[in-house]
């Protein structure tokens, strides 16, 4: 498969996985839904994951990587085009769940075949890939507009139109492709990285983070919208000044780790100033200027985690990319399915503002916990240019 169409691809998941956000106010509206049953939307999501983890863990040496993206692309687009046809609140909540099952099948399979295929040059393809994902959520916000009002379901419609024609393209080359397939290459047993406490804590690092990161793409629109009573297209701007931080972060880590710098070390301080970003932009910031500018900066300083997640454990253990790609994976739907729903419940009885502000512990204990591992795998290689 030529790698552009892997970052197309990715890149187009991106936006469907984005969606939600800037499209809450209209389908409350719309439909009725209350602001934490939205909320719910994305707990359902990951529900659909779960199950479907439950059973790649068990199958992952028996599928190709090729056949878990495919898989994925299809359930998203069915599911985008039953939300089109009816909109009824137990339809959307199935698509969810549906897309859920898409989201994991795409994140699985992209990450582990590129760690896998593209070994040697994982440290520039991951991150670059998951700029691509970035990318895919800055202008999220702004395809979006002309779609907030009650012809939001052609929003869905469009990205699964466009997720059709992508993975059409994506077949037509597999069936081109005379060779032996990369992504076929065998995995090493599992219960080595199940004994060890550094690869644990690390992963929950990843729940941490995919929490914290949910949190704000999904909420600081809303908050920006519903408390800071901004146009739309400001709400959209925030959604695009946080991913825009996280492609710039994630587009330079590569060439910054191939010139010697400390995956661990970036990684504890970019939490720690996240944090404080997170809290400045929606506690302490008065104008919407700096409201945007500390909504970057949060996605800026722990942009690159995931990369580097998959980057240093790989390092590791490099028998086993597809057991990591389905343990961070599953890390994260955990932190996805939890942290994003607990927002809405302190807001209803507090405020948004205080509700994101106090999220902001989940990169503090990012930072700890990733602290910990540093001191257990200091005899390990972060990362070697191999």
């Amino acid at each position: 498969m030529p790698p552009f169409l892997l970052f197309a691809l990715f890149f187009s998941f991106s936006i469907a996985f984005n969606m939600l956000g800037p499209l809450v106010t209209n389908i409350m509206a719309t439909t009725g839904m209350s602001l934490t049953e939205c909320g719910s939307l994305l707990s359902s999501q990951q529900l659909g994951a779960i199950g479907t983890m439950a059973l790649m863990f068990i199958f992952q040496k028996r599928m190709k990587q090729s056949t878990l993206m495919t898989s994925g692309y299809i359930a998203i687009i069915i599911a985008f085009l039953g939300i089109t046809i009816n909109q009824h609140i137990f339809i959307i909540f199935a698509g969810y769940i549906v897309l859920g099952v898409g989201s994991f099948l795409v994140d699985s399979g992209t990450n582990s075949f590129i760690a896998s295929a593209y070994f040697s040059k994982r440290a520039l393809y991951i991150p670059l890939l998951h700029f691509m994902y970035s990318v895919g959520a800055i202008i999220t916000g702004y395809i979006i507009l002309p779609f907030k009002s009650p012809s939001w379901p052609y929003a869905y419609m469009s990205v699964a139109l466009v997720l059709l024609i992508f993975i059409t393209m994506f077949i037509i080359s597999s069936k081109n492709t005379h060779r032996r397939p990369l992504e076929d290459k065998e995995q090493g047993p599992t219960k080595e990285l199940l004994k060890d406490p550094a690869f644990i804590l690390y992963t929950l690092v990843i729940m941490f983070y995919m929490g914290i990161q949910i949190i704000c793409s999904t909420w600081i629109p809303v908050y920006v919208e519903t408390e800071l009573h901004q146009s739309a297209l400001m709400t959209s701007t925030s959604l695009t000044a946080f991913w825009v931080g996280i492609a710039l972060s994630r587009l330079i880590i590569g060439p910054i780790l191939n010139k010697g710098a400390k995956p661990f070390t970036l990684s504890i301080w970019g939490m720690v100033f996240s944090a404080l970003s997170l809290i400045i932009a929606t506690s302490l910031s008065i104008h919407i200027g700096s409201v945007l500018f500390f909504t970057f900066l949060c996605g800026f300083f722990a942009g690159s985690t995931i990369p580097m997640y998959i980057v240093v454990v790989s390092t590791w253990y490099p028998n086993n990319t597809t057991f990591i790609s389905l343990s961070y994976i599953l890390s994260g739907t955990i932190g996805r399915m939890i942290f994003p729903f607990l927002v809405t419940v302190i807001a209803s009885s507090t405020s948004l503002s205080f509700s994101l502000s106090l999220s902001s512990i989940l990169f503090l204990l990012g930072a700890l916990f990733i602290l910990i591992v540093k001191r257990l795998s200091s005899k390990r290689p972060s990362y070697s240019h191999v």
